[in-house]
């Protein structure tokens, strides 16, 4: 009798272990799996938020990037000083790149289209629109190669140079101040994009950024 009774209580023992162990295994999976879900979204929504800002290299020709506006207020600056309709647009920022000595100055825009005939187009549209606008915009508005790019120039006041191209889905627009030749066609060189860096920089449209106050004047067509 006694022995019977000693075999059942070995025998719920047993039973009452492989419960708790059960619990114990579900509780970490459950456990390890929430973990998992708070730091995995995170990086890919840090992941995702490299757009417009990460296609612009971190340096460039030796200046640090400082990025201005990204994502919507970046949109806003623009449309705030553009006479014609901006479409299409899902993803944009303004950088500023500056020596330490200040003597070389250089404003970068980077804008993202749905796809590469989008993005050459809205380069069209943006010389027509200049042409259309006149003054500086249009009598000193051009088209060249550099750097293997088919670059439109333009000077509004006769001075100052102005520098726009679409490559792939992007379309680059730069402000150079004390610049050489040689050093304006290493930048658009540095601009340049292969396949691999665009499809690690394009995710979704970037979040809202900080906005701070913009030193360069945006278009005006």
């Amino acid at each position: 009798m006694n022995a019977r009774r000693s075999g059942y209580r070995n025998k719920h023992l047993r039973i009452t272990l492989i419960i708790i162990s059960i619990i114990t295994v579900t509780i970490a999976i459950a456990v390890i799996g929430y973990l998992g879900y708070c730091h995995y979204p995170q990086e890919a929504e840090e992941a995702e938020a490299a757009t417009a800002v990460a296609i612009a290299p971190e340096e460039l020709l030796g200046m640090e990037k400082m990025t201005v506006a990204s994502g919507e207020d970046a949109l806003t600056l623009v449309k705030q000083s553009h006479r014609g309709k901006i479409e299409h647009v899902r993803d944009m920022a303004i950088m500023h790149y500056m020596n330490t000595n200040g003597s070389k100055f250089l404003t970068l825009w980077t804008t993202l289209y749905p796809s590469d005939e989008i993005a050459y187009n809205e380069a069209r549209k943006m010389a027509a629109g200049m042409r259309n606008w006149g003054d500086g915009w249009a009598s000193n508005l051009n088209a060249t190669t550099i750097a293997g790019k088919q670059v439109y120039i333009t000077s509004p006041d006769g001075i100052t140079y102005h520098y726009f191209w679409a490559d792939h889905e992007w379309v680059f627009y730069i402000v150079p101040h004390n610049f050489s030749d040689e050093e304006l066609k290493k930048a658009i060189q540095t601009l340049d994009l292969d396949i691999n860096k665009q499809k690690r920089a394009i995710a979704r449209p970037t979040p809202l950024l900080s906005l701070y106050y913009v030193t360069s004047r945006p278009l005006m067509w």
